[in-house]
Protein backbone atom coordinates (compact mmCIF):
# COMPACT_ATOMS: atom_id res chain seq x y z
CA UNK A 1 0.00 0.00 0.00
CA UNK A 2 1.26 3.31 -0.47
CA UNK A 3 1.58 6.13 1.16
CA UNK A 4 -1.15 8.18 -0.02
CA UNK A 5 -3.55 5.28 -0.17
CA UNK A 6 -2.65 4.07 3.55
CA UNK A 7 -3.19 7.87 4.37
CA UNK A 8 -7.09 7.81 3.31
CA UNK A 9 -7.60 4.39 4.29
CA UNK A 10 -6.83 5.37 7.50
CA UNK A 11 -8.68 8.62 7.91
CA UNK A 12 -11.55 7.27 6.58
CA UNK A 13 -12.34 4.47 8.67
CA UNK A 14 -13.79 6.31 11.17
CA UNK A 15 -17.43 7.01 9.53
CA UNK A 16 -17.98 2.91 9.01
CA UNK A 17 -16.73 2.51 12.54
CA UNK A 18 -18.48 4.62 14.40
CA UNK A 19 -21.52 3.21 12.69
CA UNK A 20 -21.26 0.17 13.42
CA UNK A 21 -19.39 -0.01 16.69
CA UNK A 22 -22.70 1.57 18.29
CA UNK A 23 -24.78 -1.65 17.58
CA UNK A 24 -23.33 -3.35 20.75
CA UNK A 25 -23.35 -0.05 23.22
CA UNK A 26 -26.89 0.53 22.71
CA UNK A 27 -28.45 -1.72 25.51
CA UNK A 28 -26.30 0.05 27.86
CA UNK A 29 -26.93 3.43 26.74
CA UNK A 30 -30.66 2.47 27.06
CA UNK A 31 -29.88 0.90 30.42
CA UNK A 32 -28.62 3.68 32.04
CA UNK A 33 -30.37 6.42 30.55
CA UNK A 34 -33.69 4.58 30.49
CA UNK A 35 -35.14 5.95 26.93
CA UNK A 36 -35.99 2.65 25.66
CA UNK A 37 -34.81 0.26 22.95
CA UNK A 38 -37.18 2.19 20.27
CA UNK A 39 -35.78 5.25 21.09
CA UNK A 40 -32.35 4.32 22.01
CA UNK A 41 -32.12 3.24 18.22
CA UNK A 42 -32.44 6.63 17.07
CA UNK A 43 -28.93 7.46 18.34
CA UNK A 44 -27.78 5.52 15.55
CA UNK A 45 -30.66 6.72 13.27
CA UNK A 46 -29.87 10.13 13.41
CA UNK A 47 -25.75 9.38 13.10
CA UNK A 48 -27.25 7.75 9.70
CA UNK A 49 -29.60 10.29 8.77
CA UNK A 50 -27.05 13.10 9.09
CA UNK A 51 -24.51 11.15 6.93
CA UNK A 52 -27.04 10.78 4.07
CA UNK A 53 -27.23 14.89 4.00
CA UNK A 54 -23.86 15.47 4.93
CA UNK A 55 -21.38 14.09 2.72
CA UNK A 56 -22.42 15.56 -0.20
CA UNK A 57 -21.76 18.87 1.31
CA UNK A 58 -18.56 17.74 2.79
CA UNK A 59 -17.72 16.84 -1.23
CA UNK A 60 -18.60 20.11 -2.50
CA UNK A 61 -16.64 21.97 0.32
CA UNK A 62 -13.86 19.56 -1.09
CA UNK A 63 -14.15 20.61 -4.42
CA UNK A 64 -14.23 24.06 -4.05
CA UNK A 65 -11.91 24.72 -0.94
CA UNK A 66 -9.44 22.07 -1.44
CA UNK A 67 -9.44 18.18 -0.02
CA UNK A 68 -6.76 18.24 2.50
CA UNK A 69 -8.12 21.11 4.21
CA UNK A 70 -11.66 19.32 4.84
CA UNK A 71 -10.05 15.96 5.39
CA UNK A 72 -7.68 17.11 8.62
CA UNK A 73 -10.99 19.49 9.50
CA UNK A 74 -12.60 16.32 9.57
CA UNK A 75 -10.02 14.18 11.13
CA UNK A 76 -9.92 17.05 14.12
CA UNK A 77 -13.69 16.87 14.45
CA UNK A 78 -13.63 13.75 15.51
CA UNK A 79 -11.32 13.86 18.29
CA UNK A 80 -13.35 16.18 19.68
CA UNK A 81 -16.68 15.16 19.61
CA UNK A 82 -14.93 12.11 20.83
CA UNK A 83 -14.42 13.40 24.40
CA UNK A 84 -17.61 15.00 24.52
CA UNK A 85 -19.47 12.46 23.84
CA UNK A 86 -17.33 10.42 26.52
CA UNK A 87 -18.41 12.94 29.05
CA UNK A 88 -22.14 13.76 27.83
CA UNK A 89 -24.21 13.89 31.18
CA UNK A 90 -27.58 12.74 29.40
CA UNK A 91 -28.98 11.20 26.49
CA UNK A 92 -30.07 14.43 24.81
CA UNK A 93 -26.76 15.97 24.22
CA UNK A 94 -25.49 12.28 24.03
CA UNK A 95 -27.47 12.39 20.59
CA UNK A 96 -26.58 16.25 19.66
CA UNK A 97 -22.85 15.71 20.18
CA UNK A 98 -23.30 12.07 17.40
CA UNK A 99 -24.85 14.16 15.29
CA UNK A 100 -21.73 16.42 15.50
CA UNK A 101 -19.21 13.39 15.04
CA UNK A 102 -21.93 12.55 11.33
CA UNK A 103 -19.92 15.52 10.05
CA UNK A 104 -16.17 15.12 11.17
CA UNK A 105 -17.05 11.35 10.18
CA UNK A 106 -18.59 11.73 6.49
CA UNK A 107 -15.62 14.19 5.38
CA UNK A 108 -12.65 12.34 5.15
CA UNK A 109 -13.55 9.98 2.90
CA UNK A 110 -15.05 12.52 -0.09
CA UNK A 111 -11.99 14.40 0.40
CA UNK A 112 -9.54 12.11 0.39
CA UNK A 113 -10.80 10.24 -2.82
CA UNK A 114 -10.79 13.43 -4.57
CA UNK A 115 -6.75 13.62 -3.45
CA UNK A 116 -6.56 10.33 -5.09
CA UNK A 117 -8.46 10.90 -8.51
CA UNK A 118 -6.50 14.44 -8.52
CA UNK A 119 -2.74 12.48 -7.67
CA UNK A 120 -3.48 9.00 -9.35
CA UNK A 121 -5.41 9.52 -12.48
CA UNK A 122 -6.42 6.08 -13.90
CA UNK A 123 -7.85 4.33 -16.88
CA UNK A 124 -11.71 4.58 -17.68
CA UNK A 125 -11.95 7.68 -15.49
CA UNK A 126 -11.22 5.63 -12.31
CA UNK A 127 -7.91 5.79 -9.97
CA UNK A 128 -5.96 2.15 -9.99
CA UNK A 129 -8.46 -0.97 -9.36
CA UNK A 130 -5.69 -1.96 -6.31
CA UNK A 131 -6.17 1.86 -4.33
CA UNK A 132 -10.22 1.57 -5.20
CA UNK A 133 -9.51 -2.37 -3.44
CA UNK A 134 -7.20 -0.98 -0.78
CA UNK A 135 -9.75 1.77 0.46
CA UNK A 136 -12.90 -0.62 0.14
CA UNK A 137 -11.37 -3.21 1.94
CA UNK A 138 -10.39 -1.07 5.27
CA UNK A 139 -14.04 0.72 4.92
CA UNK A 140 -15.50 -2.58 4.48
CA UNK A 141 -13.24 -4.35 7.28
CA UNK A 142 -13.48 -1.09 9.96
CA UNK A 143 -17.63 -1.74 9.37
CA UNK A 144 -17.54 -5.12 10.04
CA UNK A 145 -15.00 -5.23 13.01
CA UNK A 146 -17.09 -2.15 14.29
CA UNK A 147 -19.09 -4.18 16.60
CA UNK A 148 -16.12 -6.53 17.91
CA UNK A 149 -14.24 -3.51 19.04
CA UNK A 150 -16.82 -1.88 20.47
CA UNK A 151 -18.24 -4.80 22.74
CA UNK A 152 -14.68 -5.15 23.67
CA UNK A 153 -14.47 -1.59 25.11
CA UNK A 154 -18.36 -1.63 26.64
CA UNK A 155 -17.09 -5.05 28.48
CA UNK A 156 -14.22 -3.39 29.87
CA UNK A 157 -14.85 0.16 30.15
CA UNK A 158 -18.13 0.47 29.63
CA UNK A 159 -20.37 2.12 26.80
CA UNK A 160 -18.30 5.76 26.83
CA UNK A 161 -15.16 3.84 25.96
CA UNK A 162 -16.60 3.53 22.02
CA UNK A 163 -16.70 7.48 21.68
CA UNK A 164 -13.13 7.87 23.53
CA UNK A 165 -11.04 5.67 21.27
CA UNK A 166 -11.89 8.26 18.75
CA UNK A 167 -9.28 10.53 20.54
CA UNK A 168 -6.43 8.66 19.65
CA UNK A 169 -6.75 7.13 16.21
CA UNK A 170 -7.93 10.52 15.21
CA UNK A 171 -4.62 11.57 16.50
CA UNK A 172 -2.64 8.97 14.48
CA UNK A 173 -4.84 9.84 11.41
CA UNK A 174 -4.06 13.25 11.33
CA UNK A 175 -0.34 12.87 11.71
CA UNK A 176 -0.64 10.57 9.19
CA UNK A 177 -2.48 12.87 7.11
CA UNK A 178 -0.08 16.16 7.98
CA UNK A 179 2.82 13.93 5.82
CA UNK A 180 1.93 11.87 3.43
CA UNK A 181 -1.54 13.80 1.63
CA UNK A 182 -0.03 16.23 -1.42
CA UNK A 183 -2.06 19.37 -1.82
CA UNK A 184 -3.86 19.27 -5.13
CA UNK A 185 -5.93 20.57 -7.04
CA UNK A 186 -8.15 19.32 -9.39
CA UNK A 187 -7.82 21.35 -12.71
CA UNK A 188 -10.79 22.31 -14.57
CA UNK A 189 -13.62 21.97 -12.14
CA UNK A 190 -16.92 22.34 -12.53
CA UNK A 191 -17.86 25.70 -11.23
CA UNK A 192 -21.74 24.97 -10.45
CA UNK A 193 -22.41 25.43 -6.91
CA UNK A 194 -24.53 21.71 -6.99
CA UNK A 195 -23.65 20.34 -10.55
CA UNK A 196 -26.31 17.26 -11.89
CA UNK A 197 -25.68 13.78 -10.94
CA UNK A 198 -25.66 11.71 -14.32
CA UNK A 199 -27.91 8.75 -13.72
CA UNK A 200 -25.71 5.64 -14.15
CA UNK A 201 -24.30 7.51 -10.45
CA UNK A 202 -27.10 7.82 -9.13
CA UNK A 203 -28.24 4.28 -10.11
CA UNK A 204 -25.16 2.92 -8.56
CA UNK A 205 -25.55 4.68 -5.05
CA UNK A 206 -28.74 3.70 -5.39
CA UNK A 207 -27.55 -0.01 -5.48
CA UNK A 208 -25.05 0.75 -2.87
CA UNK A 209 -28.26 1.81 -0.41
CA UNK A 210 -29.77 -1.37 -0.96
CA UNK A 211 -26.64 -3.36 0.11
CA UNK A 212 -26.26 -1.55 2.84
CA UNK A 213 -30.17 -2.02 4.32
CA UNK A 214 -28.74 -6.27 4.42
CA UNK A 215 -25.25 -5.56 5.86
CA UNK A 216 -26.46 -3.27 8.42
CA UNK A 217 -29.55 -5.17 9.09
CA UNK A 218 -27.29 -7.85 10.35
CA UNK A 219 -24.76 -5.85 11.96
CA UNK A 220 -27.59 -4.78 14.49
CA UNK A 221 -29.66 -7.60 14.53
CA UNK A 222 -27.12 -10.10 15.31
CA UNK A 223 -25.80 -8.62 18.71
CA UNK A 224 -29.09 -7.42 19.65
CA UNK A 225 -30.53 -10.91 19.31
CA UNK A 226 -27.33 -12.85 21.13
CA UNK A 227 -27.77 -10.43 24.16
CA UNK A 228 -31.31 -10.45 24.44
CA UNK A 229 -32.35 -13.76 23.85
CA UNK A 230 -28.71 -15.98 23.56
CA UNK A 231 -27.81 -14.50 26.76
CA UNK A 232 -24.75 -13.67 25.71
CA UNK A 233 -22.29 -10.37 27.09
CA UNK A 234 -21.77 -8.01 24.60
CA UNK A 235 -17.63 -8.70 24.05
CA UNK A 236 -19.40 -12.39 22.92
CA UNK A 237 -22.22 -10.51 20.84
CA UNK A 238 -19.72 -8.58 19.18
CA UNK A 239 -17.31 -11.40 18.18
CA UNK A 240 -20.64 -13.25 16.10
CA UNK A 241 -19.77 -10.66 13.05
CA UNK A 242 -16.05 -10.74 13.21
CA UNK A 243 -16.43 -13.07 10.04
CA UNK A 244 -17.33 -10.24 8.48
CA UNK A 245 -14.57 -8.43 9.03
CA UNK A 246 -12.24 -11.16 8.39
CA UNK A 247 -13.35 -12.21 5.18
CA UNK A 248 -14.08 -8.40 4.29
CA UNK A 249 -9.90 -8.39 4.11
CA UNK A 250 -9.47 -11.64 2.55
CA UNK A 251 -11.75 -11.19 -0.50
CA UNK A 252 -11.57 -7.72 -1.76
CA UNK A 253 -8.27 -8.79 -3.47
CA UNK A 254 -10.16 -11.82 -4.66
CA UNK A 255 -12.53 -9.42 -6.33
CA UNK A 256 -9.58 -7.07 -8.04
CA UNK A 257 -8.89 -10.57 -9.28
CA UNK A 258 -12.47 -11.52 -10.75
CA UNK A 259 -12.83 -8.15 -12.15
CA UNK A 260 -9.88 -8.42 -14.28
CA UNK A 261 -10.60 -12.19 -15.55
CA UNK A 262 -14.77 -11.53 -15.91
CA UNK A 263 -15.91 -8.28 -15.82
CA UNK A 264 -16.85 -5.90 -12.99
CA UNK A 265 -20.46 -7.50 -14.43
CA UNK A 266 -19.38 -10.80 -12.71
CA UNK A 267 -18.11 -9.33 -9.25
CA UNK A 268 -21.83 -7.91 -9.23
CA UNK A 269 -23.59 -10.46 -9.95
CA UNK A 270 -21.69 -12.76 -7.28
CA UNK A 271 -21.64 -10.36 -4.88
CA UNK A 272 -25.45 -9.88 -4.93
CA UNK A 273 -26.02 -13.85 -5.03
CA UNK A 274 -24.14 -14.27 -1.67
CA UNK A 275 -26.15 -11.81 0.02
CA UNK A 276 -29.24 -13.05 -0.84
CA UNK A 277 -27.53 -16.35 0.06
CA UNK A 278 -26.43 -15.62 4.18
CA UNK A 279 -30.21 -13.41 4.29
CA UNK A 280 -31.81 -16.83 3.02
CA UNK A 281 -30.02 -18.56 5.52
CA UNK A 282 -30.76 -16.16 8.70
CA UNK A 283 -34.12 -17.41 8.63
CA UNK A 284 -32.89 -20.51 10.02
CA UNK A 285 -30.90 -18.97 12.61
CA UNK A 286 -30.96 -20.24 16.44
CA UNK A 287 -27.27 -22.36 16.59
CA UNK A 288 -24.36 -19.77 16.60
CA UNK A 289 -22.54 -21.77 14.19
CA UNK A 290 -25.45 -20.90 11.79
CA UNK A 291 -25.21 -17.05 12.96
CA UNK A 292 -21.23 -17.17 12.17
CA UNK A 293 -22.10 -19.13 8.38
CA UNK A 294 -24.64 -16.09 7.98
CA UNK A 295 -21.65 -13.52 9.12
CA UNK A 296 -19.18 -15.28 6.21
CA UNK A 297 -21.81 -15.07 3.42
CA UNK A 298 -22.48 -11.61 3.91
CA UNK A 299 -18.82 -10.52 4.59
CA UNK A 300 -18.18 -11.75 1.17
CA UNK A 301 -20.43 -10.58 -0.15
CA UNK A 302 -20.12 -6.67 1.10
CA UNK A 303 -16.43 -7.29 0.15
CA UNK A 304 -17.49 -7.89 -3.47
CA UNK A 305 -20.30 -5.78 -3.58
CA UNK A 306 -18.35 -2.50 -1.89
CA UNK A 307 -15.30 -2.61 -4.18
CA UNK A 308 -17.22 -3.21 -7.43
CA UNK A 309 -19.80 -0.05 -6.74
CA UNK A 310 -16.96 2.06 -5.53
CA UNK A 311 -15.15 1.35 -8.70
CA UNK A 312 -18.04 2.86 -10.87
CA UNK A 313 -18.63 5.91 -8.89
CA UNK A 314 -15.12 6.96 -10.18
CA UNK A 315 -16.61 5.72 -14.25
CA UNK A 316 -19.96 7.13 -13.96
CA UNK A 317 -19.02 10.38 -12.39
CA UNK A 318 -17.39 13.49 -14.24
CA UNK A 319 -13.76 13.98 -12.86
CA UNK A 320 -14.16 17.69 -11.77
CA UNK A 321 -16.51 16.87 -9.71
CA UNK A 322 -15.32 13.51 -7.59
CA UNK A 323 -15.75 14.84 -4.16
CA UNK A 324 -19.32 15.54 -4.19
CA UNK A 325 -19.89 11.89 -6.55
CA UNK A 326 -17.97 10.36 -3.36
CA UNK A 327 -20.13 12.20 -0.74
CA UNK A 328 -23.29 11.02 -2.60
CA UNK A 329 -21.98 7.60 -2.60
CA UNK A 330 -21.17 7.89 1.22
CA UNK A 331 -24.58 9.12 1.82
CA UNK A 332 -26.28 6.06 0.12
CA UNK A 333 -24.52 4.03 2.62
CA UNK A 334 -26.25 5.81 4.79
CA UNK A 335 -29.92 5.75 3.36
CA UNK A 336 -28.98 2.27 3.51
CA UNK A 337 -28.17 2.13 7.71
CA UNK A 338 -30.74 4.50 8.70
CA UNK A 339 -33.28 2.10 7.17
CA UNK A 340 -32.11 -0.65 8.49
CA UNK A 341 -31.93 0.89 11.89
CA UNK A 342 -35.10 2.17 11.70
CA UNK A 343 -36.69 -1.19 10.50
CA UNK A 344 -35.01 -2.74 13.62
CA UNK A 345 -37.09 -0.72 16.36
CA UNK A 346 -40.57 -2.39 14.33
CA UNK A 347 -39.34 -5.63 13.39
CA UNK A 348 -37.29 -6.60 16.42
CA UNK A 349 -38.69 -8.38 19.09
CA UNK A 350 -35.91 -10.12 21.12
CA UNK A 351 -36.92 -13.73 20.52
CA UNK A 352 -36.02 -14.61 16.79
CA UNK A 353 -34.84 -13.08 13.83
CA UNK A 354 -37.59 -13.54 11.12
CA UNK A 355 -39.14 -10.07 10.65
CA UNK A 356 -35.01 -8.83 10.13
CA UNK A 357 -34.53 -11.92 7.96
CA UNK A 358 -37.15 -11.58 5.59
CA UNK A 359 -36.70 -8.14 4.86
CA UNK A 360 -32.92 -8.79 4.24
CA UNK A 361 -34.12 -11.60 1.77
CA UNK A 362 -36.90 -9.21 -0.11
CA UNK A 363 -34.08 -6.54 -0.56
CA UNK A 364 -31.29 -9.01 -1.73
CA UNK A 365 -33.40 -9.89 -4.28
CA UNK A 366 -33.85 -6.12 -5.71
CA UNK A 367 -29.82 -6.29 -5.61
CA UNK A 368 -29.56 -9.38 -7.66
CA UNK A 369 -31.84 -7.87 -10.02
CA UNK A 370 -30.39 -4.34 -10.18
CA UNK A 371 -26.88 -5.82 -10.33
CA UNK A 372 -27.93 -7.76 -13.17
CA UNK A 373 -28.72 -4.59 -15.74
CA UNK A 374 -26.59 -1.86 -13.66
CA UNK A 375 -24.24 -0.07 -16.54
CA UNK A 376 -20.65 -0.88 -15.80
CA UNK A 377 -18.83 0.72 -18.57
CA UNK A 378 -18.78 4.42 -19.43
CA UNK A 379 -19.24 5.26 -23.34
CA UNK A 380 -16.55 5.82 -25.10
CA UNK A 381 -17.95 9.73 -25.79
CA UNK A 382 -17.45 10.10 -22.23
CA UNK A 383 -14.23 8.11 -21.42
CA UNK A 384 -12.88 10.56 -23.82
CA UNK A 385 -14.28 13.84 -22.37
CA UNK A 386 -13.05 12.75 -18.97
CA UNK A 387 -9.12 12.12 -20.50
CA UNK A 388 -9.20 15.84 -21.85
CA UNK A 389 -10.40 17.06 -18.57
CA UNK A 390 -8.85 14.93 -15.79
CA UNK A 391 -6.21 16.70 -13.60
Amino acid sequence: MGRLPAAVAVGSLFNPLNSSMIAVALAHIEAEFHVGIAAVTWLAAGFYLAGIMVPPLMGTLADRLGPRLVFCAGLVTMAVTGVLAALAPSYPALVVVRLLQAFGSCATMPAGMAIVQAAMPGEDGRPPPRVIATISMVLTASAAAGPVLGGFLVSWWGWRAIFLVNLPLAAVALVVALRWLPKVRVEGRNQALLPRPRPQLMATCGQFALVNVVFYSAFFVVPLWAQSSAGLPAHIAGLLVLPMAGLAIVMTPVAVALARRAGMRTVLVAGAALLLGGSCLMLQVGPVWLVLAVAALLGVASALGQFALNSLVFVHADPRDTGIAVGLFQASRYVGAATASSLLGVLFDGRGLGGSAWTMTGVSVVVLVAGSVLPVRRPERQVAGADRSGP
